[in-house]
């Protein structure tokens, strides 16, 4: 049986979740609830669960909070959250595992399977960390979460020069010029990093502005990028990809 706590301002969250747990999980026992993230501390200390299912939004500390003054996060964490799928972006980025409410009995088991998956393996709290490091972060300083055989890699994003879609997958580009194979379209991995410092310049093609070195209009027009390849740029994107160089035509 894997240990959890359920940590929600709301009773009527609660129960529900502890309702769905019961149906959905059997295999997850649920030692405790509490409704404030000053007794959730309190309660992961005294039991030491394997899992917790966490709210973000909470009065007077909120989930994110909650885990910055943590000294040793050695558990697993299921956001549970009202945010919709945009707001959601972070989680998907840090590769944590959230649940939308009201909550799905499909997605609670398969969240519930990955922290199973990572328990097995013996996982740490990295994604954990990446996470809390996001989102005190700008942009330009964040990581990005790439799945491997064996769990993740964290990358920063202001490595990546450019990505490119490959059929259903997305190549990407590091700064080191070694290439990563995503099996995400580049449309999903557009959604994972920040648009702050990534702009799509033609339907297969996503870049880092910050990285961008030349823009040329002759004989077509294209960027070169810092590590000397050109990128051509499509006729709907152009004018887009030159407000956000700070070109005024």
């Amino acid at each position: 049986m894997m240990k959890a706590i359920i940590i929600d301002d709301e009773a009527h969250c609660i129960k529900a979740l502890q309702n769905d747990i019961a149906m959905f999980c059997p295999q997850v026992n649920v030692i405790d609830n509490c409704r404030s993230a000053k007794d959730g501390i309190l309660s992961i200390k005294h039991h030491c669960p394997d899992l917790i299912f966490l709210d973000v939004e909470m009065p007077w500390m909120n989930g994110f909070e909650m885990l910055e003054i943590i000294p040793e996060i050695n558990f697993h964490i299921i956001f549970t959250t009202a945010y919709d799928q945009f707001a959601a972006r972070a989680f998907r980025v840090s590769a944590v595992d959230y649940l939308l409410k009201p909550i799905d009995g499909t997605e609670l088991q398969a969240a519930v399977a990955k922290v199973e998956e990572a328990i097995a393996k013996k996982q740490g709290s990295a994604h954990i960390e990446n996470f809390i490091h996001n989102s005190k972060s700008p942009a330009i300083e964040q990581k990005i979460a790439i799945p491997t055989r064996d769990g993740f890699d964290f990358i920063q994003v202001n490595d990546i020069l450019y990505c490119k879609a490959n059929g259903s997958y997305t190549e990407i580009t590091l700064a080191d010029r070694k290439n990563i194979l995503l099996s995400r379209s580049l449309g999903e991995t557009e959604q994972l990093l920040p648009p702050e410092i990534f702009e799509r310049i033609h339907h297969s093609t996503l870049v880092n502005i910050q990285h961008i070195k030349q823009f040329i209009r002759t004989s077509g027009t294209y960027v070169v990028m810092d590590d000397g390849n050109e990128l051509n740029v499509s006729k709907s994107k152009k004018d887009q990809l030159l407000v956000r160089m700070g070109i005024r035509q």
